[in-house]
């Protein structure tokens, strides 16, 4: 009977501490973003009793301990049970969008002033150390969706607000049917950033 039950308990250990990795990581997108306040109340609440349970266990289990009478053997069963509670709690409230799944925010969609295009900027894990940004085009005679990757300093945006209408950049035409300049507006809160716009070979050149 004590062997079996020291088995539920190490299984208990590592699928409570797997809980808390997974969360940390999720909370985190695996450390491209800082934990954000609900994230943080609920580490102290959970995560904290998790690592001191945890560590109990590991100890009496390193020192080979057995619960030997009925109340210890009752006591090694409600600290599991405590271990068991807190771990769907774990991965209930992991926000895996930023890490497994890109977090994609967009500006209002615009159409360009030659009627080609519609288009808006479309920003990848905002406010984390792996954000990106790209222009998002749709032809409107063919249909065809395109993403063309910007050099844009995101991870120099702090913050930033949303309306029910978000122009963040202008995509005007040139001479050249295939050229559009891309110009962000100051709802973006970053210096102006120029862009030359190759629609037909799908590239951005920043222009100093």
């Amino acid at each position: 009977m004590q062997w079996w039950l020291n088995i539920i308990w190490i299984i208990t250990v590592f699928v409570n501490l797997s809980g808390l990795i997974w969360f940390v990581l999720g909370s985190t997108a695996n450390f491209q973003r800082d934990l954000d306040l609900i994230s943080t109340v609920l580490l102290v609440y959970l995560g904290i009793p998790t690592i001191i349970l945890c560590g109990l266990s590991f100890y009496l289990l390193y020192k080979k301990w057995s619960p030997t009478k009925w109340w210890e053997a009752i006591g090694v069963s409600l600290l599991m049970i405590a271990m068991l509670f807190m771990t769907p709690q774990f991965y209930k409230n992991v926000d895996t969008s930023g890490w497994l799944t890109d977090k994609v925010q967009t500006d209002s969609i615009q159409q360009t002033s030659d009627h080609q295009f519609e288009y808006c900027i479309e920003l990848i894990n905002l406010f984390q150390k792996n954000s990106t940004a790209r222009l998002y085009l749709k032809n409107n005679n063919t249909l065809e969706e395109v993403r063309i990757p910007l050099e844009l300093p995101t991870k120099e945006v702090v913050g930033i607000t949303w309306s029910s209408v978000n122009y963040f950049i202008k995509l005007e035409p040139t001479a050249d049917s295939n050229i559009y300049l891309l110009t962000t507006t100051e709802d973006l809160p970053l210096a102006t950033e120029k862009y030359e716009i190759n629609v037909q070979e799908g590239t951005a050149v920043r222009i100093k």
